[in-house]
């Protein structure tokens, strides 16, 4: 089962953590390679911030992404991306996963995630020779807006 975000206002949270070298969380997205157990259920937030703490190494980096859970998919569809529609002056192929860009442990940065169940994948690394240990902090970003529309 996933489990509640349990975040509170002001409090970073560890989301993920290995006592071990940094390595890529696999590409392929099915229930075998992103454990259901260790998704953040993000209900009631847009958006949360998420960080790194790096032990060891010479200047290593992370980027993590929001993988998405589609409970009605079949295995296989049930992660998903979002991707960044192409900017003004790019091309279709240049959309981009929603990502943090590279964390070194120094900043938060913030990742929406639409009050949805969120699986914080490790989608790049660099400079992780000699690393030792890693986390992955969650601090709460901005909460949804239950707000209905008015009719005019």
């Amino acid at each position: 089962m996933p489990r509640n975000t349990g975040l509170r206002s002001g409090e970073i949270t560890v989301a993920r953590s290995l006592a071990a070298l940094i390595a890529i969380d696999s590409a392929t997205l099915t229930d075998a390679n992103i454990p259901l157990a260790q998704a953040i259920d993000c209900q009631g937030l847009d958006s949360i911030l998420v960080g790194v703490e790096i032990t060891a190494g010479t200047n290593p980096t992370m980027t993590i992404e929001a993988l998405f859970r589609d409970e009605n998919a079949a295995d296989g569809f049930r992660w998903k991306r979002v991707l960044h529609g192409p900017r003004e002056g790019e091309t279709a192929a240049a959309a981009a996963a929603l990502d943090t860009g590279a964390l070194d442990g120094t900043s938060l940065r913030e990742l929406l995630v639409y009050g949805h169940m969120v699986f914080l994948r490790i989608s790049a690394v660099a400079n992780s020779t000699s690393t030792t240990a890693w986390k992955i902090l969650v601090l709460p970003g901005r909460v949804r807006d239950r707000r209905t529309p008015t009719s005019t």
